[in-house]
């Protein structure tokens, strides 16, 4: 049996499972669409609020006939990953403009990204196309940055980090990631769903619980140039075919999302009912971490030898010397993930998403990535209006965004697209109503107070902890974590 695990942290269990808890009622919206003015209804579509994410290694019953059934082991030969979201949340359709159909399956589609560094090592892996749609490039748009330097150095603080060079700071086309799970629509369409318990209208609704077939999990694109593998969808790809499941639970009012994968072929051959086959570099027969980090090895070893000469190939030659069998276990693995929604209709600027929420979360606050809200905050945020008041044409003391939110900026705490005193008045630890430093009693009191609705504005702009515009049960559960001290402090 799993023990609780406080908001915030990640736990390893015996049984080779991590299992990490994201802060309640965290959701927010961020979109990110030119001019910041495409609909979005929240009334209508609801905010994908991330509860939990589970990875563990995963032993089934019959991986042939049903391979969510089963249990966590430590010789278990499959990887599975569960993410536990508040409500009915359905599988996302179409976003794109071309083919807009984003509320196919329901009304509360779930797009977004679980990025996964296998190997712990930052420099190897990434999103080099397009790391705008992707967790480094966007945790800033939460307010703050979040509490781990391992992101030091590579988190977007503005849109002019997506420069697409990767030797330039920050290195944001850096995550480190090996595989992400990818929540996009567009890659099944309705024959690829098998309603297992359904009505059969291709609407997912309550308790209803669905298995999809697609390329969700996929090795990180920025390998595609260097590796040997093929029979993929194109040269380097490797995108193997697989299920994911969307199970709704009225009882709890929780949506879960499960994936089962084979960690190597021993474990693929099972799924297929087959004998096991080498290696072969080739996601479309028995495909696995192994073979996909396999050829990560013979890849990187061949242009270690005989360098390409291409300036992104610092993302997979350190995998020169590495033995993939050392990263088998996804009890160890680091992850990120980055959710979200759809506008309501297409933006004419291309394929945008509203997000939501992310993990690990933003410090708000945090502007200049010390792990801490402190005067330092306040300095930086100053001086960047000082530095950028009259960019708009205007001497008045605040900076307009002005591609917001194509564009946005860390110091926009309250992402209104403009930094001004709204921002520094922000710039304090979450609940520090008095602004001295702490969340204590006397803030409790000031909390109290505008959850009865008779606080100043102001104060209750710094308990609004998730920062939705109002002070409710939510941020009751959020202050409740940041009185029990500073380490639990983090928050989007």
């Amino acid at each position: 049996m799993i023990a609780l695990v406080l908001a915030g942290t990640v736990s390893n269990a015996a049984q080779g499972q991590q299992v990490i808890v994201d802060l309640p009622c965290d959701a927010l919206i961020r979109p990110t669409d030119p001019g910041a003015d495409a609909p979005f209804d929240p009334n209508l579509h609801r905010l994908i609020e991330l509860l939990e994410t589970t990875l563990g290694k995963w032993k089934p019953v019959d991986a042939a006939v049903d391979p969510f059934a089963g249990s966590f082991l430590s010789q278990g030969r499959f990887l599975r990953l569960d993410l536990v979201l508040d409500g009915l949340v359905n599988p996302p359709g179409d976003a794109r403009p071309g083919s807009f159909a984003p509320f196919a399956y329901g009304d509360h589609p779930v797009y977004g990204f679980v990025e996964i560094d296998m190997d712990l090592d930052r420099g190897t892996g990434g999103e080099v196309d397009a790391p705008e749609f992707r967790y480094l490039g966007n945790i800033a748009r939460f307010g703050g940055l979040p509490d781990d330097s391992v992101f030091d150095g590579r988190l977007a603080l503005d849109a002019s980090a997506f420069d697409g060079n990767v030797a330039t700071f920050p290195l944001v086309d850096r995550h480190g990631e090996e595989f992400h799970l990818s929540l996009l629509g567009d890659l099944f369409g309705s024959g690829d769903i098998i309603e297992i318990v359904g009505n059969g209208d291709l609407i997912f609704d309550a308790d209803e619980t669905w298995v999809i077939r697609a390329a969700w999990f996929h090795r990180a694109h920025a390998f595609e140039p260097f590796s040997f593998a093929s029979g993929g969808g194109g040269p380097g790809e490797y995108a193997p075919m697989c299920d994911l499941r969307f199970a709704h639970d009225s009882l709890a009012d929780q949506t879960h999302i499960s994936l089962v994968f084979p960690l190597d072929n021993t474990g693929a051959a099972e799924m297929l009912g087959e004998m096991p086959e080498p290696n072969n570099s080739d996601p479309s027969d028995q495909a696995s971490v192994r073979e996909a980090l396999a050829d990560l090895r013979l890849s990187a070893d061949f242009f270690f030898q005989f360098p390409s000469g291409d300036p992104q190939e610092v993302i997979i030659i350190d995998w020169y010397d590495k033995n993939p069998v050392d990263f088998l276990d996804p009890s160890d693995w680091r992850v990120t993930v980055l959710l979200g929604s759809s506008f309501t209709s297409p933006d004419p600027a291309g394929e945008f998403f509203v997000w939501t929420d992310a993990y690990p979360n933003a410090i708000r606050g945090d502007v200049n990535g010390e792990n801490s809200v402190s005067s330092d905050d306040m300095q930086e945020a100053v001086q960047f209006i000082s530095e950028n008041d009259a960019a708009d044409g205007m001497v008045d003391g605040a900076v307009d965004i002005l591609a917001f939110a194509t564009d946005f900026s860390v110091f926009d705490v309250n992402y209104d697209g403009r930094v001004d005193d709204d921002d520094l008045f922000l710039l304090v630890e979450p609940g520090d109503s008095d602004g001295d430093g702490d969340a204590d009693l006397a803030d409790f009191a000031a909390f109290l107070a505008c959850y009865n609705g008779s606080g100043s504005p102001g104060n209750c702009a710094r308990v609004d902890m998730n920062g939705d515009g109002d002070v409710d049960s939510c941020d009751f559960q959020s202050f409740q974590i940041q009185m029990s001290g500073p380490d639990l402090s983090s928050g989007s």
